[in-house]
C-alpha cells in the first residue's frame, strides 16, 4: 500500500516546517521513481493521520506540489501524479556577473547620468505638474499607496517601545552595531514562511536578501547581471525603474507590449530572442492590471532557461487579491535557478519603512550579498526587527487580511461612484489584484490633458502614456485611479472636483 511505503521521516524543528518537510519529501519520492506517473495518492486524511500532523498541512503541501506541476486532481476521484511531472532540477550554470561590480566604484555609476538620464528616458516624474512634485501625502486618486488611517499605529508602537525598553548592553550591542548585509535572520526566515504560504515559493531565509525597497534590488540585479548592450525585455506600459537601472547600467531595454494575457512572449522572442533579462510583473501587471497567463508563465521560464537569462519577477502588491486564487509564481515554477522574485512592504504596511527583499537563487546569493556591502551596506536593523516580530506575532497576516477587505470594499465605493456620477467622461473596470483601478476616458479625450488639469485642483491623475515606450502601443485615454488610502468621504470629494475638472475640460474643446 502507498501509505505505508511512504518514505517520510519528519523531524519537529523550527526551521523546517512539516508541510515544508512533506513537500519536499513527496517531490523526492515522484522524482525519484518511487511514486509513479498517474499513481493516486492517499487522501489528505488518511495521510495526515498516519503522520500525525493536521490535515491543513498536507493540503498545504499538496497545494504547492499541484502548483509546481507534480500533481493533479482528477474531479471527485482524488489526486493524483502528473503522467507528466516535472524531472529532477535542472543543474544551474555559473551565473556570469559583471566583473565591474567587484569595484565599490562601479556601484556609483548611475550618479553620471543625471538629468541627462531622467531626460532620456522620460521619466514620468519629469512631466508632472510643480505642484504635485512635492506632495507627500497622498491625494485623490493616488496609486499604489497603502491606507495609513487604517495601520496599527497603536500596536506598533507598543511594539517599538518594548523593543527599546529591552535594550540593555548585549542586546544594544546586537542592534545598534554592524548589520548584516544580507538582512536580519529572523525577517528573512519570516519573509521565506509568508512567500511559501501566500505564493507558493519554496526557500530559506539564506535565499532572501533584504534591501531599501524593491527598486534598490532591481538596480543592484542589472549592475550584477548585465553587460553593457545587453537586452533587457520590459513590459510596455510598465515600470519606469526597470529603465533607469537598465540603462544606468550599459543595457539596452527592450520596450514590449502586453494584452490581456499580459506580457507578449512572440513579440518578445521576436524583438530580443537573445534578451539576457526579462522583467515582469506577472502576478498583476503594472499598470494595467491584468494577470500573466499560466501558459505564457511557462513559455518566459523555459525561455530563460534556454537563453540562460534572467527573469526579475515583481510581484509588487500580490497580498491584494480579490477574486478567485493567484496563479504560481514565476520563482515557484522555476527548477532551473533563472528567477528572481521581488516584494516590498511599502505597500503592505507603510512606505516609510523603506524595506523590500529579493528572493535569489543560491547561486546569486553570494554575488548580491557582496554587492549589498557597498550599496548602502544594510538596512536600518531595529526596523527589521520590528517587522520581524510583527510578522511572527501573527500580526502581519492579520493587518493584510484586514486591508484585502477594505480594500475591496474601497474599490466597490470607487467604481460605483465614477459609474454614476463619471460616466459620461469614462469607464473604469474593477481589478482582482492591488490598489488602483483603470479607467478608459471617453473618445477624443487626453489623460495627459487631464492630469495636468486635475493637478491643478489638488488631485493626483496618472496617465498610462507616462508609462509607454513604443508608439504602437496607444494607451493616452487611460488613467489610473487610486483607492486603497481613501475613505467613502475623500472619494466623494475627489469624484465631485474631478468631474468639474472633467466639466471644464469638455466645455473647453
Amino acid at each position: 500500500m502507498l501509505l505505508d511505503a511512504l518514505a517520510l521521516n519528519l523531524e519537529r524543528r523550527p526551521d523546517a516546517p512539516l508541510y515544508r518537510q512533506i513537500y519536499h519529501g513527496l517531490a523526492a519520492e515522484i522524482t525519484g521513481g518511487a511514486i509513479k506517473p498517474g499513481q493516486r495518492l492517499p487522501s489528505t486524511r488518511d495521510l495526515a493521520q498516519a503522520l500525525g500532523v493536521s490535515r491543513n498541512t498536507i493540503m498545504l503541501a499538496f497545494e504547492q506540489l499541484a502548483a509546481e506541476g507534480y500533481l493533479e486532481g482528477l474531479s471527485g476521484s482524488g489526486t493524483y501524479v502528473s503522467r507528466q511531472p516535472p524531472a529532477e532540477i535542472v543543474e544551474p550554470s555559473p551565473p556570469r556577473i559583471n566583473p565591474a561590480i567587484r569595484a565599490a566604484g562601479s556601484l556609483d555609476r548611475s550618479a553620471e547620468f543625471g538629468a541627462g538620464l531622467a531626460a532620456e528616458i522620460g521619466v514620468s516624474l519629469a512631466h508632472a505638474p510643480e505642484t504635485l512634485r512635492h506632495m507627500r501625502r497622498p491625494v485623490p486618486f493616488r496609486s499604489n499607496f497603502p491606507a495609513l488611517d487604517a495601520f496599527p499605529v497603536q500596536l506598533w508602537a507598543k511594539l517599538a517601545a518594548d523593543l527599546y525598553r529591552k535594550l540593555d548592553a548585549s542586546t544594544a550591542n546586537h542592534l545598534m552595531g554592524e548589520g548584516d548585509p544580507q538582512g536580519y535572520l529572523p525577517l528573512r526566515a519570516a519573509i521565506a514562511e509568508h512567500v511559501f504560504l501566500g505564493r507558493g515559493i519554496d526557500c530559506t531565509a539564506e535565499n532572501v536578501i533584504i534591501f531599501a525597497g524593491a527598486q534598490q534590488a532591481v538596480d543592484l540585479a542589472c549592475r550584477l547581471l548585465l553587460m553593457p548592450g545587453d537586452k533587457v525585455v520590459c513590459e510596455d506600459p510598465g515600470y519606469d525603474g526597470i529603465y533607469a537601472s537598465a540603462i544606468a547600467t550599459g543595457g539596452v531595454p527592450v520596450p514590449v507590449p502586453v494584452d490581456v494575457d499580459g506580457l507578449d512572449i512572440d513579440a518578445a522572442l521576436a524583438r530580443a530572442p537573445d534578451a539576457r533579462m526579462t522583467y515582469v510583473s506577472p502576478s498583476k501587471q503594472f499598470p494595467l492590471g491584468m494577470a500573466l497567463s499560466l501558459e505564457r508563465r511557462h513559455r518566459l521560464v523555459e525561455w530563460a532557461v534556454r537563453s540562460d537569462g534572467w527573469i526579475i519577477e515583481d510581484d509588487y502588491d500580490s497580498e491584494f487579491r480579490y477574486a478567485g486564487r493567484p496563479l504560481p509564481s514565476l520563482y515557484g515554477m522555476d527548477r532551473a535557478g533563472r528567477v528572481i522574485y521581488l516584494g516590498t512592504f511599502s505597500k503592505t504596511l507603510f512606505p516609510a519603512l523603506r524595506l523590500g527583499f529579493a528572493i535569489v537563487p543560491a547561486t546569486l546569493v553570494e554575488a548580491f550579498v557582496s554587492a549589498r556591502t557597498v550599496v548602502g551596506r544594510y538596512s536600518p536593523i531595529l526596523e527589521q526587527v520590528l517587522v520581524a516580530r510583527f510578522m511572527k506575532e501573527g500580526h502581519f497576516a492579520s493587518h493584510v487580511r484586514k486591508m484585502r477587505k477594505l480594500y475591496a470594499q474601497r474599490q466597490d465605493y470607487l467604481l460605483e461612484a465614477v459609474a454614476s456620477r463619471l460616466g459620461a467622461y469614462m469607464t473604469a473596470r474593477p481589478t482582482d489584484t492591488g490598489m488602483e483601478i483603470v479607467a478608459e476616458l471617453a473618445p477624443g479625450m487626453s489623460a495627459l490633458a487631464l492630469a495636468k488639469a486635475a493637478a491643478r485642483e489638488g488631485l493626483e491623475i496618472m496617465p498610462l502614456s507616462l508609462l509607454s515606450r513604443s508608439p504602437e502601443v496607444n494607451v493616452d485615454d487611460h488613467i489610473t485611479l487610486g483607492f486603497s488610502p481613501f475613505t467613502a468621504r475623500q472619494i466623494d470629494d475627489g469624484v465631485e472636483r474631478l468631474r468639474g475638472v472633467l466639466a471644464g475640460l469638455t466645455a473647453r474643446e
